[in-house]
């Protein structure tokens, strides 16, 4: 990898041929599932948000969305990927793709950025809610139906879509690295559903719904796309109890917060943390 890498947006022939390469090589896309390239070049050449990270000449992640305009959130921009090749993956570049994201809408007077992702992703919940500063008050079960890239194949396709308010103070706070500390808070009278390892795998355990304090936390495996590999079944159960419990509490006027990890020596723990009556 050079020592610097560009952002600009997607705009020749060259870069279009190559967005499907990297949706196969990011996710384990099957071509069947891929979104074309001329997709991409209509949305784009319509208004669409559709950014490269090159390496030199060679386009390596993009992040692409569109405007969308819904009652209960007026205009605001739907971002639908974030890809990085494998090589360059875990170097920060799927972050400072968003930011770019966030530069484009801020020029376009957007106020509101939101997408889905997987909750049982810790890695994509870290960036999101712990990094970027969204949050999410809403839960999608089974919202892409059946998938069959590598990261979903075999799980219903439960979805957090979360909401980035990209001028907000607590995005601003997040991008300067302030971020909360909740080492005091999570306690076993505030935890709503833990885990116990067993047989090398993490297994959720002791299920709480009426529990009412003002931070709340559910453990999440940090590796469910290693346990999907050799425990399916256990998988789904993580996607079961955990689906029950976010649907629960949101109901109840919590939102999701941020990604809690604790590290260790033993192993890494990480928690969502739910917040009553949120406000920005």
């Amino acid at each position: 990898m050079s020592s610097e890498i560009i952002f600009k947006e997607i705009e020749d022939e060259e870069s279009f041929s190559k967005i499907e390469n990297i949706e196969r090589e990011a996710w384990g896309m099957p071509d069947l599932e891929l979104v074309p390239r001329r997709l991409f070049k209509a949305t784009k050449r319509s208004g669409a948000v559709l950014i490269g990270a090159y390496d030199k000449n060679e386009l390596i992640g993009y992040v692409w969305g569109w405007v969308g305009n819904l009652p209960e959130y007026g205009f605001f921009i739907y971002s639908h990927h974030n890809a990085v090749k494998k090589a360059y993956q875990n170097l920060g570049l799927g972050f400072k793709l968003k930011i770019e994201q966030r530069k484009w809408a801020i020029k376009k007077e957007f106020k509101l950025i939101n997408w889905t992702f997987d909750p049982l992703q810790s890695k994509n919940a870290f960036l999101n809610l712990h990094k970027l500063g969204a949050v999410c008050n809403t839960y999608k079960e089974n919202y892409w139906g059946e998938m069959h890239d590598a990261e979903n194949i075999g799980l219903p396709t439960d979805r957090f879509y979360v909401n980035w308010y990209i001028e907000s103070r607590r995005v601003e706070d997040r991008l300067q690295s302030k971020f909360d500390d909740y080492s005091s808070s999570l306690k076993s009278a505030n935890l709503v559903l833990s885990a116990e390892r067993k047989d090398n795998f993490l297994h959720p355990t002791d299920l709480k719904l009426n529990i009412s304090k003002d931070l709340l936390f559910v453990r999440i495996p940090p590796n469910i796309n290693e346990i999907k590999k050799e425990n399916n079944s256990l998988a789904i159960e993580w996607r079961m109890k955990t689906r029950k419990v976010f649907q629960h509490y949101l109901k109840k006027n919590y939102t999701i917060v941020d990604l809690y990890v604790m590290k260790n020596p033993e192993e890494i723990e990480t928690y969502y943390v739910l917040q009553k009556n949120f406000e920005l």
